[in-house]
């Protein structure tokens, strides 16, 4: 492995927000290794056997990552729950810094470098929560938010979106109209790597202690299925 610095730090990127189960390793802006697996409810089997695997692959130890940058929400409830707590367990009581990157900033920083090159242009990064309500927040082309992250139903996003809005995120198949990039219609770790390296940089880091997952909505429990003696 190459060697790293405070510029090119060795960041380890877990997304576990949705129905995706992905991580990355990365120094600095280049990918090292990503492994993915897009199946629901596969992250409290999946995610711990998928970093000691990549680690083991690309010869990395624990102690060599100066950072881990998680997928913070919003987002599934028990996704999230799952990613920050093994994202804190990786740095609690060491020189590892913890990064928590808002969900839906993780997929519009992706599609930054596509809006560049357009003109008078923004973002709206979309995944959905349950049923017919999603999670939104619109971006300028820079990637600086415009709005909070809402929770809001597909009638009232449809539209919020221009023919010069760039749809992103997990929730943006859909809808219609607007421009959507194949590449950003889904969320992996190596989005959250490349929003989290730029908070490290900017000194934007977490204490595992006390850090939390982004919720904008009250968890609401499942309702046990009742069995009718017959």
């Amino acid at each position: 492995m190459h060697s790293t610095t405070a510029d090119n730090p060795r960041m380890l990127a877990i997304e576990t927000s949705g129905s995706v189960c992905s991580i990355a390793l990365c120094i600095a802006e280049r990918l090292v290794a990503e492994y993915t697996v897009e199946e629901p409810n596969v992250h409290d089997r999946l995610l711990a056997v998928s970093v000691e695997r990549l680690l083991a692959d690309t010869g990395t130890s624990p102690d060599n990552i100066d950072a881990v940058a998680v997928s913070a929400g919003p987002g599934s409830f028990t996704g999230l729950r799952i990613g920050l707590a093994f994202a804190k367990g990786l740095c609690f009581g060491s020189s590892t810094r913890l990064v928590l990157v808002p969900t839906l900033e993780a997929c519009a920083f992706a599609a930054v470098p596509i809006a560049a090159h357009l003109h008078e242009c923004d973002i709206a990064a979309i995944a959905r929560s349950r049923d017919t309500v999603y999670f939104v927040q619109h971006f300028s082309c820079e990637g600086d938010p415009l709005t909070e992250p809402m929770l809001l139903d597909r009638s009232d996003i449809a539209p919020r979106i221009s023919p010069r809005t760039i749809v992103c995120g997990p929730g943006a198949l859909d809808f219609h109209g607007g421009i959507r990039i194949p590449g950003l219609l889904r969320l992996s770790a190596r989005f959250v790597a490349r929003r989290g390296l730029q908070m490290l940089r900017n000194g934007i880091v977490a204490d595992p202690a006390t850090a939390a997952p982004l919720y904008i909505e009250e968890f609401v429990p499942k309702a046990p299925v009742r069995h009718i003696a017959t």
